[in-house]
């Protein structure tokens, strides 16, 4: 799922990038302020994990020990869930990004139609 939501925000930028999408600010704020939540939530999440780091304790025998170290690596690892975290936080990036490209390609293609309207009743 996470690489579907990765592709898919991607695309929505690379379409915002090229100019191919289009949005009236107006239209987008909410959107906007949405994905600013979300990445609140998001980087209060990882720093409240990032102040819980390091604290699991099952035991002082190596058996407590082992375990807790792949306690550790399973929050903390590559294929952990804050590293979803990380990446959903850099999709959220991405989109934002994104929106706003959106948003200045709208002002730029109004811009340029209002201007090309202006120079035919002149």
């Amino acid at each position: 799922m996470n690489e579907a939501i990765g592709s898919a925000v991607s695309a929505f930028a690379g379409a915002a990038a090229s100019g191919q999408v289009s949005i009236d600010e107006d239209a987008a704020r909410d959107a906007l302020t949405e994905i600013g939540n979300i990445k609140a939530e998001l980087e209060n999440l990882l720093d409240q994990a990032s102040q819980g780091a390091g604290q699991v304790q099952l035991g002082a025998n190596p058996v407590g020990q082992a375990m807790a170290h792949k306690s550790m690596s399973r929050v903390n690892g590559s294929d952990s869930f804050m590293a979803v975290v990380q990446d959903l936080l850099g999709q959220t990036a991405n989109a934002e990004r994104a929106l706003k490209q959106s948003i200045e390609n709208y002002v730029h293609n109004d811009q340029g139609h209002a201007a090309r309207l202006r120079g035919h009743q002149g």
